[in-house]
């Protein structure tokens, strides 16, 4: 073993070498020293395209999919949870039938300033929070596994259809939701993640507890996928040993606390009308059994949804980081107090993928369980958990950049590339065909049990001919009914306030929270009926008139062309209301 004295000795001999060379003229010959310089510049070129500033391509992500994003919204019609949101957001309430009150909030304070009639200025508020996920995104990814790491969870999260299509424009309450999730992680990872332990004494850690805690009860107060942010949180407390000693401390009941205060309105209006809220949503996952066909249907929405060249790599990296977690068990807690620096943080990396995995398997295992049991589900209600996948893909997309082979590189590149032209093409051909309807016309057998994009177009075309009806109408304040909630939304969009709007079914969704029924009894109405959508009005309704008459029809045009037909009936005399059934 070397002595000081030798090592002294040696150090002392190559200052002594390297000052001869300096007067001589030329540099002491180091091969290790050009080989890493070497590697470095080689690295340097091939990543020279995002290590320059990956801010600024975030900023150019941002600035270009917000003005695509206006561009759609001028051009495509509110669809149907979209008009159906906007429709019962006026007047305001505490809480609503099927979600917390934020995304309602939203469209109805636009509507109350704006009039309630312009699709841009409704999801205006929705397209600048999406512009504020993308950021977040980027800085959370950035801060975990660094700046072009960043940079890639941004592109690849404006290229996911069901992270970024209807979550980054619509009036729905999958935006504000991700918004706040990102948020509150952002703050929850100053505590959880420190990156060094000094971090740990400076600050104020509670602060930032219930500054996480808030934004996950806003995250609550847009849906309730908010929840899971709380239950993964919980979660890498118990099974990380570095973070397990925050349940010890006061900052995550704190924090739990400041998100039960936010989250307070929903208690409220649930408790003031039996819970009927947590009773319909809880309805959704009450079947028995194991039914394999929904479970693979879901599965199959997913990757549809994600596109499968990006769904299947964020389920292979979600399932390596938990299959790691597991094999690993913790070893970085044996880590030795004065481990080198390069440990630690290969620690802080690691703990940083199962906090993320830890907030990601929560609502893919949920709702992809919950379709096992026969309920297929919709392949969007997973996508908070997919949303927290997109860093730990970044993550190694970025290793396979800067540090695979120049093969693996140029694969990884060329899969980042035509992923974004496909999302684009996608996209384009989704809204030409909303607009102009091609494919339909291209293709009609493909649409033999309805056109889906039909559900997007606002009829514009109803009140100048449903107007003048209600004006010729016999009896005090005659009123527009429709026959099921999806129609009930649409045509309280296109009425605009204009007249009351009430939907006589037995599942009216939050309808019945705005209009009594009974306030309507002995009053006439128009019936608005889609043709082929529901049995007969006068049919149906029949039982709730004293006499049912068709009165006409109108027709919903496309481009120009007819596409959707109205029939009208006037209904003589509401002498009951319907019945609403009971979640």
């Amino acid at each position: 073993m070397m002595s000081f004295r030798s090592i002294g000795s040696e150090m002392s001999a190559r200052a002594r070498a390297s000052e001869t060379s300096s007067r001589l003229g030329r540099p002491l010959h180091d091969p290790l020293r050009v080989h890493r310089e070497q590697a470095s510049e080689r690295t340097q070129r091939e990543s020279a395209a995002w290590s320059r500033s990956p801010r600024d391509y975030v900023l150019l992500v941002i600035l270009a999919t917000l003005i695509g994003r206006l561009i759609l919204a001028a051009t495509i019609g509110l669809g149907v949870d979209e008009s159906y949101q906007v429709s019962v957001s006026r007047p305001l309430s505490l809480s609503y039938f099927e979600h917390p009150p934020l995304a309602f909030w939203i469209p109805g304070i636009v509507a109350s300033i704006t009039g309630g009639t312009n699709a841009v200025l409704l999801r205006l508020p929705f397209i600048l929070l999406f512009a504020g996920t993308t950021w977040m995104m980027y800085r959370l990814t950035a801060r975990l596994f660094g700046n072009r790491a960043g940079a890639i969870a941004a592109l690849v999260l404006n290229i996911t259809p069901v992270l970024s299509v209807s979550t980054g424009g619509w009036v729905l309450p999958d935006g504000p939701l991700m918004f706040w999730m990102l948020a509150s992680a952002l703050c929850l990872e100053r505590v959880l993640l420190p990156r060094s332990s000094t971090q740990r004494s400076r600050g104020a850690p509670t602060l930032w507890w219930m500054a996480g805690g808030a934004c996950a009860g806003l995250a609550m107060l847009s849906k309730y996928h908010g929840i899971f942010l709380i239950a993964g949180t919980g979660l890498f407390l118990l099974t990380n040993r570095r973070a397990r000693r925050w349940l010890r401390r006061p900052g995550p009941y704190l924090g739990a606390l400041v998100s039960a205060l936010v989250i307070s309105p929903v208690l409220l209006w649930n408790a003031q009308h039996d819970w009927v809220s947590f009773r319909f949503q809880g309805a959704r996952g009450g079947q028995h059994g194991i039914h394999l066909v929904p479970f693979l249907q879901n599965i199959g929405g997913q990757l549809a949804y994600l596109l499968p060249w990006i769904g299947i790599p964020l389920a292979i990296v979600l399932a390596g980081i938990v299959i790691e977690s597991a094999h690993s068990a913790w070893r970085d807690a044996a880590r030795s107090r004065d481990a080198s620096v390069r440990a630690l943080d290969d620690a802080r990396t690691r703990a940083a993928r199962w906090w993320l995995a830890c907030l990601a398997i929560g609502p893919i295992a949920a709702f992809t369980l919950i379709s096992l049991g026969g309920h297929r589900g919709l392949p969007h209600w997973e996508a908070p958990g997919w949303l927290m996948v997109v860093p730990l893909l970044a993550e190694r997309v970025d290793a396979r950049l800067g540090r695979g082979s120049r093969r693996t590189a140029r694969y990884t590149r060329a899969w980042l590339i035509g992923s974004t032209v496909a999302f684009a093409l996608i996209i384009a051909a989704l809204a030409t065909e909303i607009t102009f309807g091609w494919a339909n016309r291209l293709a009609p057998s493909l649409f033999a049990k309805g056109d889906p994009s039909l559900e997007s177009l606002d009829w514009r075309d109803l009140p100048p001919a449903i107007t003048p009806l209600l004006r010729d109408a016999r009896g005090d304040r005659p009123f527009v009914a429709a026959t099921n909630w999806i129609d009930a939304g649409k045509l309280a969009y296109a009425m605009n306030g204009t007249a009351d709007v009430v939907c006589l079914c037995t599942e009216p969704h939050h309808f019945a929270f705005v209009h009594d029924e009974r306030s309507y009894l002995s009053r006439n109405a128009i019936i608005v009926e889609r043709t082929g959508r529901r049995p007969d009005a006068s049919v149906l309704l029949a039982k709730y008139f004293r006499s049912i008459q068709p009165i006409g029809s109108t027709v919903i045009r496309r481009n120009g062309a007819p596409a959707i037909t109205l029939q009208l009936y006037r209904g003589e005399t509401l002498v009951s209301a319907v019945p609403a059934r009971t979640p």
